[in-house]
Protein backbone atom coordinates (compact mmCIF):
# COMPACT_ATOMS: atom_id res chain seq x y z
CA UNK A 1 0.00 0.00 0.00
CA UNK A 2 1.05 3.57 -1.00
CA UNK A 3 -0.01 6.86 0.48
CA UNK A 4 1.13 10.39 -0.05
CA UNK A 5 -0.70 13.70 1.54
CA UNK A 6 -0.40 17.29 1.70
CA UNK A 7 -3.01 20.30 3.08
CA UNK A 8 -1.61 23.71 2.55
CA UNK A 9 -3.47 27.07 3.30
CA UNK A 10 -2.77 28.84 -0.01
CA UNK A 11 -2.19 32.44 -0.63
CA UNK A 12 -5.60 33.67 0.26
CA UNK A 13 -6.63 32.36 3.37
CA UNK A 14 -5.14 32.99 6.74
CA UNK A 15 -6.37 29.42 8.51
CA UNK A 16 -6.44 26.14 7.04
CA UNK A 17 -9.63 24.57 7.94
CA UNK A 18 -9.08 21.34 5.58
CA UNK A 19 -7.78 18.30 7.56
CA UNK A 20 -7.04 14.50 6.34
CA UNK A 21 -5.88 11.55 7.97
CA UNK A 22 -4.78 8.40 6.33
CA UNK A 23 -4.95 5.36 8.06
CA UNK A 24 -2.79 1.54 7.07
CA UNK A 25 -3.16 -1.37 8.48
CA UNK A 26 -2.23 -5.24 7.19
CA UNK A 27 -6.05 -5.72 6.76
CA UNK A 28 -6.79 -2.30 4.95
CA UNK A 29 -6.15 1.02 3.89
CA UNK A 30 -8.26 4.20 4.23
CA UNK A 31 -7.94 8.38 4.16
CA UNK A 32 -11.01 10.96 5.18
CA UNK A 33 -10.71 14.10 3.28
CA UNK A 34 -12.37 17.23 5.24
CA UNK A 35 -13.33 21.00 4.33
CA UNK A 36 -14.37 23.02 7.39
CA UNK A 37 -16.60 26.64 6.93
CA UNK A 38 -18.43 28.30 9.80
CA UNK A 39 -16.23 31.62 10.28
CA UNK A 40 -13.05 32.32 12.20
CA UNK A 41 -11.60 28.89 13.70
CA UNK A 42 -15.09 27.42 13.53
CA UNK A 43 -13.91 25.17 10.47
CA UNK A 44 -11.28 24.02 11.33
CA UNK A 45 -13.03 22.59 14.87
CA UNK A 46 -15.54 21.02 12.47
CA UNK A 47 -13.15 19.47 10.13
CA UNK A 48 -10.88 17.98 12.91
CA UNK A 49 -13.63 16.56 14.79
CA UNK A 50 -15.08 15.10 11.80
CA UNK A 51 -11.90 13.50 10.91
CA UNK A 52 -11.00 12.17 13.76
CA UNK A 53 -14.37 10.81 14.92
CA UNK A 54 -15.08 9.35 11.92
CA UNK A 55 -11.48 6.85 12.34
CA UNK A 56 -12.06 6.56 15.99
CA UNK A 57 -15.50 4.69 15.29
CA UNK A 58 -13.72 2.31 12.17
CA UNK A 59 -11.00 1.44 15.15
CA UNK A 60 -13.61 0.31 17.39
CA UNK A 61 -16.01 -1.39 15.16
CA UNK A 62 -14.16 -3.01 12.48
CA UNK A 63 -13.55 -6.55 12.67
CA UNK A 64 -11.84 -9.11 9.81
CA UNK A 65 -14.44 -11.11 8.93
CA UNK A 66 -16.94 -8.73 8.00
CA UNK A 67 -17.98 -8.34 4.31
CA UNK A 68 -17.32 -5.41 2.14
CA UNK A 69 -21.22 -4.20 2.87
CA UNK A 70 -21.06 -4.12 6.59
CA UNK A 71 -17.86 -2.04 6.12
CA UNK A 72 -19.57 0.24 4.57
CA UNK A 73 -22.19 0.14 6.76
CA UNK A 74 -19.25 0.94 9.50
CA UNK A 75 -17.87 3.49 8.15
CA UNK A 76 -21.98 5.01 7.41
CA UNK A 77 -22.59 4.75 11.19
CA UNK A 78 -18.78 6.66 11.70
CA UNK A 79 -20.19 9.57 9.66
CA UNK A 80 -23.46 9.82 11.56
CA UNK A 81 -21.60 9.41 14.90
CA UNK A 82 -19.20 12.22 13.48
CA UNK A 83 -22.30 14.69 12.24
CA UNK A 84 -23.83 14.34 16.19
CA UNK A 85 -20.56 15.63 17.54
CA UNK A 86 -19.70 17.88 15.55
CA UNK A 87 -23.86 19.56 16.12
CA UNK A 88 -23.57 19.14 19.69
CA UNK A 89 -20.42 20.63 19.77
CA UNK A 90 -21.62 23.67 18.41
CA UNK A 91 -24.77 24.09 20.01
CA UNK A 92 -22.47 24.31 23.24
CA UNK A 93 -20.32 26.38 22.28
CA UNK A 94 -21.70 29.68 20.81
CA UNK A 95 -17.95 30.98 19.27
CA UNK A 96 -18.33 27.66 16.46
CA UNK A 97 -22.85 27.65 16.38
CA UNK A 98 -23.19 27.01 12.74
CA UNK A 99 -20.12 25.32 11.58
CA UNK A 100 -19.83 22.53 9.73
CA UNK A 101 -17.95 20.38 7.34
CA UNK A 102 -17.24 18.38 4.22
CA UNK A 103 -16.20 14.93 4.61
CA UNK A 104 -14.83 12.04 2.13
CA UNK A 105 -13.47 8.54 2.71
CA UNK A 106 -12.09 6.25 0.32
CA UNK A 107 -10.91 2.26 2.22
CA UNK A 108 -8.85 0.08 -0.09
CA UNK A 109 -9.78 -3.79 1.42
CA UNK A 110 -10.37 -7.07 -0.13
CA UNK A 111 -10.44 -6.09 -3.74
CA UNK A 112 -12.78 -3.23 -3.46
CA UNK A 113 -12.74 0.78 -2.82
CA UNK A 114 -15.06 1.23 -0.03
CA UNK A 115 -16.46 5.37 -0.56
CA UNK A 116 -18.70 7.51 2.13
CA UNK A 117 -19.12 11.33 1.64
CA UNK A 118 -21.01 14.32 2.13
CA UNK A 119 -20.50 17.48 0.20
CA UNK A 120 -17.80 18.61 -2.28
CA UNK A 121 -14.61 17.14 -1.59
CA UNK A 122 -14.17 14.46 -3.91
CA UNK A 123 -13.07 10.94 -4.62
CA UNK A 124 -11.29 9.76 -8.41
CA UNK A 125 -10.23 6.16 -9.43
CA UNK A 126 -7.10 7.03 -12.01
CA UNK A 127 -6.26 4.68 -13.89
CA UNK A 128 -5.83 4.91 -18.30
CA UNK A 129 -8.78 8.11 -17.39
CA UNK A 130 -10.44 9.41 -15.04
CA UNK A 131 -13.62 8.38 -13.05
CA UNK A 132 -15.17 10.40 -10.16
CA UNK A 133 -16.99 8.18 -7.69
CA UNK A 134 -18.13 10.83 -5.53
CA UNK A 135 -21.10 13.54 -6.40
CA UNK A 136 -20.83 16.73 -5.18
CA UNK A 137 -23.96 17.84 -3.12
CA UNK A 138 -23.58 21.46 -3.94
CA UNK A 139 -26.14 23.78 -5.86
CA UNK A 140 -24.47 23.65 -9.40
CA UNK A 141 -24.54 19.85 -9.09
CA UNK A 142 -28.21 20.03 -8.70
CA UNK A 143 -28.60 22.69 -11.61
CA UNK A 144 -26.20 19.63 -13.92
CA UNK A 145 -29.11 17.13 -12.59
CA UNK A 146 -31.80 19.15 -13.96
CA UNK A 147 -30.36 20.06 -16.75
CA UNK A 148 -30.24 23.87 -16.22
CA UNK A 149 -26.10 23.60 -17.05
CA UNK A 150 -23.64 21.42 -18.07
CA UNK A 151 -20.76 20.28 -16.37
CA UNK A 152 -18.18 22.42 -18.33
CA UNK A 153 -20.67 25.36 -17.27
CA UNK A 154 -21.00 24.55 -13.40
CA UNK A 155 -16.58 24.56 -13.00
CA UNK A 156 -17.04 28.10 -13.49
CA UNK A 157 -20.55 29.14 -11.94
CA UNK A 158 -20.09 32.09 -9.30
CA UNK A 159 -22.29 29.86 -7.18
CA UNK A 160 -20.14 26.39 -7.37
CA UNK A 161 -18.94 26.54 -3.85
CA UNK A 162 -22.07 26.33 -2.34
CA UNK A 163 -22.94 22.95 -0.76
CA UNK A 164 -26.53 21.89 -0.11
CA UNK A 165 -25.17 19.04 2.30
CA UNK A 166 -22.87 19.40 5.18
CA UNK A 167 -21.36 17.20 8.61
CA UNK A 168 -22.91 18.85 11.90
CA UNK A 169 -24.92 21.77 10.24
CA UNK A 170 -27.97 19.58 11.48
CA UNK A 171 -29.11 16.86 14.02
CA UNK A 172 -29.00 14.07 10.92
CA UNK A 173 -27.26 13.86 7.77
CA UNK A 174 -27.83 11.65 5.10
CA UNK A 175 -24.29 10.21 3.78
CA UNK A 176 -23.75 8.72 0.12
CA UNK A 177 -22.12 5.24 0.52
CA UNK A 178 -20.75 2.96 -2.25
CA UNK A 179 -18.53 -0.08 -3.73
CA UNK A 180 -16.34 -0.22 -6.38
CA UNK A 181 -13.74 -2.90 -7.58
CA UNK A 182 -10.09 -2.28 -7.38
CA UNK A 183 -7.93 -3.45 -10.38
CA UNK A 184 -5.01 -1.33 -9.17
CA UNK A 185 -6.07 2.68 -9.95
CA UNK A 186 -4.77 5.26 -7.74
CA UNK A 187 -7.09 6.94 -5.57
CA UNK A 188 -7.04 10.73 -5.52
CA UNK A 189 -9.28 12.48 -2.47
CA UNK A 190 -9.02 16.22 -2.60
CA UNK A 191 -10.54 19.38 -0.75
CA UNK A 192 -12.60 22.26 -3.45
CA UNK A 193 -9.73 24.25 -3.43
CA UNK A 194 -7.92 21.71 -5.48
CA UNK A 195 -10.90 21.11 -7.97
CA UNK A 196 -11.18 24.32 -8.73
CA UNK A 197 -7.93 24.88 -10.50
CA UNK A 198 -7.03 21.61 -11.97
CA UNK A 199 -8.84 20.06 -14.67
CA UNK A 200 -9.23 16.24 -15.12
CA UNK A 201 -7.00 15.64 -17.72
CA UNK A 202 -4.11 17.40 -15.75
CA UNK A 203 -5.26 15.06 -12.66
CA UNK A 204 -4.76 12.08 -14.70
CA UNK A 205 -0.87 12.97 -16.03
CA UNK A 206 -0.27 14.67 -12.20
CA UNK A 207 -1.36 11.18 -10.60
CA UNK A 208 0.07 9.29 -12.64
CA UNK A 209 3.47 10.58 -12.27
CA UNK A 210 5.97 9.28 -9.33
CA UNK A 211 4.99 7.89 -5.88
CA UNK A 212 2.07 8.98 -4.15
CA UNK A 213 3.76 11.84 -2.13
CA UNK A 214 5.32 13.49 -5.09
CA UNK A 215 1.81 13.07 -6.48
CA UNK A 216 -0.01 14.75 -3.92
CA UNK A 217 2.87 17.51 -3.34
CA UNK A 218 2.70 18.37 -7.33
CA UNK A 219 -0.33 19.38 -7.44
CA UNK A 220 -0.52 21.22 -4.15
CA UNK A 221 2.07 22.88 -6.19
CA UNK A 222 -0.28 23.33 -9.13
CA UNK A 223 -3.34 24.58 -7.16
CA UNK A 224 -1.24 27.30 -5.60
CA UNK A 225 0.70 28.52 -8.72
CA UNK A 226 -2.97 29.06 -10.38
CA UNK A 227 -3.75 31.47 -7.33
CA UNK A 228 -4.34 29.35 -4.17
CA UNK A 229 -7.20 30.87 -3.29
CA UNK A 230 -8.37 28.37 -0.71
CA UNK A 231 -7.01 25.96 1.35
CA UNK A 232 -5.79 22.84 -0.67
CA UNK A 233 -5.73 18.82 0.18
CA UNK A 234 -4.63 16.52 -1.99
CA UNK A 235 -4.54 12.48 -0.52
CA UNK A 236 -2.82 9.75 -3.38
CA UNK A 237 -3.68 6.04 -2.09
CA UNK A 238 -2.58 2.96 -4.45
CA UNK A 239 -2.63 -0.64 -3.23
CA UNK A 240 -1.57 -4.39 -4.78
CA UNK A 241 -3.85 -5.93 -6.97
CA UNK A 242 -6.28 -8.81 -5.45
CA UNK A 243 -8.66 -10.51 -6.42
CA UNK A 244 -12.10 -9.28 -5.35
CA UNK A 245 -14.38 -11.28 -2.69
CA UNK A 246 -17.51 -12.83 -3.86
Amino acid sequence: MGVGALTDVGKVRKINEDCYKTVVTDEYTYAIVADGMGGHLAGEVASSLAVECISGHIEKHMEPEMDRFQVMEVIRQGFLYANTKIYEYSCKNESVMGMGTTATLCMLRGGFVIYAHVGDSRAYMIGDGICQITRDHSYVQELVKLGQITPEEAKHHPRRNIITRAMGVESTVKVDTGVKPYNGERLLLCSDGLIDEIGDQELVEAVRRGSPLECAETLVEMAKDRGGNDNITAVVMEGEMTNAEC
